[in-house]
């Protein structure tokens, strides 16, 4: 079953969000070095004014001539101004739990939290919109630049900012308003949403972002596609609008652009885990062969071959297996890992052979042990640039062997059925084959009768690329899956939980 999200996983309608808009006169244009004159604040929802805040603040030294002529506040103003000490208390309690609202932000707040640190308060915890970073994102070429004033006269604001606190938050709440009626006609409708906004891009693809509007947020996986609806990339997500959403905030990886560009519509299933999302999305990439997907794609296989049938047992490189009796292993994604693992063996005597068997089988020690011996010679003897060729060759196998024990036990085991959380999953020679509601039963009876209902798949007795795939995904699942339940297996599955990778050949810079 499903869980129903939280109103926190489903973002803050901002129609229901409380922003405190701040703006602060200061002596200077540091915190370092500088004091709070005036602080300035209103909070507001909905466009319904909640409160209002002002005070004049005695910076305990004389305001400079600039800032006198800047702002109108002069230190006969501030004679009688209570200190920040007595400010401060009174301010923390009008803000609350407000998201606070700044016109520069790192201005307003960097001046706010060296006040509380040096009274010995926690520096401000509050959510934080800055109008200037959004205005940069969505009036990008409307304006020459970002100032409060450029902004309430291009807006068309009310109020006018005049360096003086209270006014400019007045001025700051005009622009507030107005920007939010902008994104909304981007489909910007949360809290999340708007603070996500100082980082997008919004250029001609962001009206895209409505193609997000009838995704749930749930777990499964999404796909972008093309005018003639072929698949340009598939992904999976814990939270499908939201995930989908992220790529039009300005996702920073090479080609997603392009990618927004070529998109035309969405298409998503919901799965009940991420495990099923996970698998679904590797079969989408392998079928479809999406242009903007890298991982998964069909590469051309090679195998480690082990002869052992031969008077003198060797390793060797093959396209594809063969009904030979010969120890496949595999696939690699070139012929370049393939060779440079038989290089890592060094197995030119019958008893590397056997110890190389030995490792692709059960345990990698053996092997892993005489390649770290090796280097750690070479090291030694100073042969340094030999002693790193070593290492990266013994850090390339101890993965391999790992990864291959691990992926050949699935293949052994042939179909197993697991239990995690409220779900059952028959995995049939490394592949999901189904997953449905545990419920409250006999456990075993469940188990029987989701076998009888799946009948046993032809195995191959190698790894196909697909098969792999899939099996590396489930092999993940299994050691990140936490209290995961062995309900019942054909074969003899000796998952080996506690086979990692030795750190032997760990490089320098890791």
């Amino acid at each position: 079953m499903l869980a129903q999200r939280s109103f926190e996983e489903l973002g803050t309608p901002l129609d229901s969000v409380t922003f405190c808009v701040v703006d602060l006169e200061t002596t200077g244009g540091s915190p370092r070095d500088s004091k709070i004159t005036e602080i300035g604040a209103l909070k507001v929802r909905q466009g319904e004014v909640m409160g209002t805040f002002q005070s004049l603040i005695d910076p305990g030294e004389p305001v400079p001539a600039f800032i006198r002529l800047l702002t109108g506040i002069s230190d006969d103003m501030l004679l009688a101004a209570p200190a920040i000490e007595q400010v401060l208390p009174n301010f923390l309690e009008f803000l609350g739990g407000s998201v606070v609202v700044a016109h520069n932000a790192r201005f307003d707040v960097g001046f706010l939290d060296a006040a509380l640190t040096r009274l010995n308060y926690p520096r401000i915890g509050n959510r934080v919109v800055d109008t200037a970073a959004l205005a940069r994102r969505i009036l990008s070429g409307e304006v020459h630049n970002n100032k409060l004033e450029t902004l309430a006269h291009h807006l068309r604001c009310a109020h006018k900012p005049c360096h003086r606190a209270y006014a400019d938050v007045l001025a700051t709440t005009d622009v507030l308003h107005h920007l939010i009626e902008r994104v909304a006609g981007f489909g910007v409708t949360t809290l999340e949403d708007l603070l996500a906004m100082t980082s997008a891009r919004i250029d001609g693809t962001f009206p895209k972002i409505r193609l997000a509007d009838d995704l749930p947020n749930l777990p499964g996986v999404y796909r972008f596609l093309d005018e003639a609806g072929r698949t340009l990339y598939v992904g999976k997500a814990t939270d499908l609008k939201a995930r989908v959403r992220s790529y039009f905030y300005g996702d920073p990886r090479s080609g997603i652009r392009s990618l927004l560009k070529e998109t035309q519509g969405l298409s998503h299933e919901v799965h009940a885990s991420l495990i099923e999302a996970e698998v679904a999305e590797a079969r989408y990439i392998a079928q479809q062969q999406p242009p903007y997907n890298r991982r998964g794609k069909k590469k051309g296989a090679w195998y480690l071959k082990v002869e052992i049938r031969k008077r003198v047992p060797r390793l060797a490189m093959a396209r594809k297996p063969g009904d030979d009796r010969s120890l496949y292993v595999g696939p690699f994604a070139s012929s370049a890992v393939a060779r440079t693992l038989i290089d890592a063996f060094r197995t030119d005597q019958r008893d590397e052979i056997s110890a190389a068997v030995e490792a692709i089988l059960c345990s990698p020690a053996r092997v892993a042990s005489r390649i770290a011996d090796k280097m750690h010679a070479l090291a030694r003897a100073e042969r340094f640039e030999e002693a790193a060729e070593v290492r990266e060759r013994g850090a390339l196998l101890d993965r391999f062997l790992v990864r291959s024990i691990r992926l050949r036990s699935l293949l052994d085991a042939r179909r197993i059925v697991l239990a995690h959380e409220d779900r059952m999953f028959l995995i049939d020679g490394g592949r999901l084959v189904a997953a449905e509601p545990l419920g409250d039963t006999d456990y075993p009876l469940a188990a029987g009768r989701l076998l009888a209902r799946h009948p046993p798949e032809v195995v191959p007795a190698f790894l196909t690329p697909e098969r792999a795939s899939e099996a590396r995904i489930i092999d993940s699942w299994i050691e990140r899956g936490g209290d995961i339940v062995l309900l019942a297996v054909d074969g003899a599955w000796a998952h080996p939980v506690g086979c990692r990778s030795s750190g032997e050949f760990r490089s320098k810079r890791a």
